[in-house]
């Protein structure tokens, strides 16, 4: 009788330490691989390009997406958006859905679409496609995810891509915007443009710039930015011509913490986030 008066409040703490670990389990961050590919023919009443009036065309995606509620509504709603470019859509399938069926590619023309297994690729000019891919990695406290997507033309010079992030807090699963960070985003843009000038970091985009921002004093508001696995820097993202030509690819301009302090305020909620980094 001892012994079973014992094994009761161990039975009862070994239950509330599975319950526990259950429910730590169901919050954890974790994300499932999306994935498809369809190809077309497309033709055209008329010669549209040096392939003539029929070219082939391929979509394919391979998206990293947050397992059901480990994202805020709305940064899985800015995540879809980001992925897919579908800001209507109800659901991830559906969005999905509407992408990998899309065959409009830089032509006003409606030409007629017949899905097909096998693609046409005219050896010369090549094929259309659009190819997206979707990547999430994590650290104590963040999640990144890294959306790259590159679209084709047949005949065309050469590609056109992009690179797209979204950063979440892990404790409150909710997006964060540059607007979180610092106080004043006009500053920020100034900022921008001395980074640009006078950290080395930067040097191969100062090298690059278009005429009308070589001596400018403030930059465009930038989009897109990461924050270092250390803490010590942000890392600003613009889309290809914004700033720099074609060939110099997707200008990217480092902020230091510290340095970037003495030029901006930071928001209560950076200074937390990036701890002693950003004190003076």
């Amino acid at each position: 009788m001892k012994t079973e008066n014992w094994k009761l409040p161990t039975l009862i703490f070994s239950l509330a330490a599975m319950l526990l670990a259950g429910c730590h389990k169901n919050n954890e961050f974790s994300t499932h691989t999306l994935s498809d590919e369809q190809c077309y023919e497309l033709t055209f009443d008329e010669q549209m390009g040096p392939w003539g009036t029929t070219v082939g065309q391929k979509n394919s995606y391979r998206v990293a997406w947050p397992d059901k509620g480990v994202l805020s509504k709305e940064a899985e709603r800015e995540l879809l958006f980001l992925c897919f470019g579908d800001s209507t859509s109800a659901t991830i399938d559906e969005a999905r859905q509407k992408w990998i069926g899309s065959t409009f590619f830089f032509m006003d023309e409606n030409p007629k679409v017949r899905p097909t297994d096998t693609l046409i690729d005219n050896s010369e000019f090549g094929y259309n496609y659009n190819d997206l891919e979707c990547t999430c990695t994590t650290d104590s406290a963040l999640a990144t995810f890294t959306i790259r997507c590159e679209s084709f033309a047949a005949g065309a010079a050469h590609g056109i891509y992009s690179v797209d992030f979204l950063t979440v807090d892990l404790a409150t699963r909710r997006a964060i915007h540059l607007d979180d960070l610092v106080s004043d985003t006009n500053l920020l843009c100034e900022a921008v443009a001395r980074a640009i000038q006078d950290l080395d970091a930067n040097k191969d985009i100062r090298e690059c710039l278009f005429d009308e921002y070589i001596a400018a004093e403030r930059m465009p508001m930038p989009q897109n930015f990461t924050v270092d696995s250390a803490r010590n820097s942000i890392t600003v993202y613009y889309s290809l011509y914004d700033i720099t030509p074609y060939c110099c690819g997707i200008p990217e301009i480092t902020l230091p913490i510290f340095w970037l302090s003495k030029h901006v305020a930071l928001t209560p909620y950076a200074k937390q986030l990036f701890g002693p980094g950003c004190s003076l």
